[in-house]
Formats: C-alpha cells, structure tokens, sequence
C-alpha cells in the first residue's frame, strides 16, 4: 500500500493494477506462464477483499470472493497439468540420480499429450482470446470499486486477525489429523496472510519484509507439498498407463518421502509464524501499520 495514498485510494488501486496485470500476462507470456500468473493474481485479489472484508460489508465481500474464486477454478484443471510436469522435472532434479534413465519420462510425456490436448479444446471455444478477457473486462469495470470508504487503517485489522486466527486452527489440524484437505485447507490460509503481509509492506518495510519472507517460505513448503498430493492422486487415477506396476509403487513412494521433508520443514516454520495469539498477532500488526499510515 502506498502511503501516500488514502485507504479506499489504495485499495482501488491494487484491483486495478492487478486486473491490468492478467491483461498483460496474456498479451506477452506464453499461454501456461499467462495462467499461472493469472490465478496467483485472483488470489491476491480476494487477499485484499478478505483484508477489508469487515469495511464492504459481507455482501460485497461474497460477491467480489465468489467471483473471482470460480475464475480462478476454470482455469485451474489447465494449470494442474502444467504444476504437474513441474513437479515431476522438481523430483527427477532431487532424486533422478538414485533412478534409471529416463524413469520420469513416460509420465512427463502423457501429461504433456493431454496438456495439448485441453489447450487445442480450449482455443477451439476462445476461452483465452475471448472469453477469459471478457471475464476479467467485467471485473476490471465492475469489481474494482469497492464499496470503503474509511480512511482508518484499523479498519483491515479484523480481517487480519480472522486470516491468522483460521492459519493457527488449520496448522494444529493439520498435524492432529494430516489428511490431504486438512493440508490444503491451511495452505490456503497461510497464503491469504503472505498477499496481505505483501500489501502492507509499504508501512513498514523493514518488519513486513522479513515477515512476508518467512510466511512466504512456509507457503512454498506447503504449496509444493499440495503439488505432490494432486500429482499423487493422478498418478493413481485412469488417466496415467504405467506399464509395470513397480513404477507406480515407486513413484508413490517417492512422493511420501518428500511430503514428509516438507510437512517436518512447514511444521517448524508454522509453529514460529502462529505463535502469538491471533489478538496479540492483530494488536502488534496494527500498532506498526499505524505509526506510518499517512
């Protein structure tokens, strides 16, 4: 946020510039670099809805949420193909070396066929070159001037406190009980808290920059660990042929093992981050927000 700038001020101009940001994304990446980027702006953009979410009021919020939350879901089945072969081309680079020649490559390959595949289907019905930029065209006319009206930077503490008190619940969950959506659930949680540390760098600098960093790092370790649970349940589903049953088995195992590097990794850095109450977390976030605002 700029300080210079007025609460509502900012806010509009956040939307804006991240809606403008998609436009751009796909004028000049290619199509797979263009979504991902996309996605990861929507989600800011309900970062920043959920940051005033108290100011708008509920209605607003949930029209703003839902939204930009079912633009983000058409795209995603494109762009998990895409992390797929990432996270393969991740784990043959860490593991490649114990394995044969070419272990990776018969699944690489199939996720690149169908990967082709949903794009030719996705450009026969003009969903980059029309569709998604009319989705994006409405919210850039329609969902960027949002109903704050407050000067007050204490208005955004609720949503903070809400963001971090949901992160503290779904890391105490997610290790009582480490299933897959218990993981997700919290991994989502922690990302609203990076984009919204992200956007409130601006008053503090040299506190929300170390901040952001460390939440970051935690948002890495589980969003890679989400990467390999996805990736897991395609390897297992219909889609993938392995032809010797021993390739499945060890890809699986090979997944599991570097979960739990990740999950040991989240859990230290989790416990750090969510130590405080989510009021004492609120009252220091306010306390530095509010000494440089304006």
């Amino acid at each position: 946020m700029n300080r210079e700038l007025s609460l509502p001020k900012n806010i509009s101009v956040i939307a804006a510039e991240e809606l403008e940001g998609c436009f751009i994304s796909l004028e000049t990446l290619n199509i797979h670099e263009a979504v991902h980027d996309i996605r990861k702006r929507l989600k800011k953009l309900r970062a920043l809805a959920r940051l005033v979410r108290d100011e708008m009021g509920e209605e607003n919020y949930k029209e703003i949420n839902i939204y930009f939350r079912d633009l983000g879901r058409e795209i995603s089945d494109f762009r998990d193909l895409t992390a797929h072969i990432e996270t393969l081309n991740v784990l043959e680079e860490r593991y490649g070396s114990y394995l044969y020649v070419n272990f990776f490559n018969p699944i690489i390959t199939q996720l690149d066929k169908e990967r082709d595949h949903m794009e030719k289907e996705l450009r026969a019905k003009n969903f980059f070159s029309e569709y998604l930029p009319e989705k994006l065209k409405y919210a850039q006319d329609d969902l960027v001037k949002w109903p704050v009206n407050s000067n007050e930077i204490q208005v955004i503490l609720p949503g903070i406190q809400r963001v971090y008190k949901r992160g503290q619940k779904g890391l105490n969950k997610s290790y009582k009980d480490p299933k897959t959506e218990n993981f997700h659930e919290w991994r989502k949680r922690v990302k609203y808290l990076w984009y919204q540390t992200l956007l409130l760098q601006e008053t503090w600098p040299q506190f929300f920059e170390t901040l952001e960093a460390e939440i970051h790092q935690l948002a890495d370790y589980l969003g890679n660990d989400h990467d390999l649970m996805v990736l897991k349940k395609k390897l297992n589903s219909e889609d993938i042929k392995l032809k010797d049953p021993q390739h499945l088995e060890l890809m699986n195992a090979i997944i599991e093992r570097y979960s739990n590097i990740l999950r040991t990794e989240a859990k230290t850095k989790g416990e750090l981050i969510y130590v405080e109450t989510p009021e004492e977390f609120t009252k220091r976030i306010g306390s530095y927000t509010e000494i440089n605002w304006n």
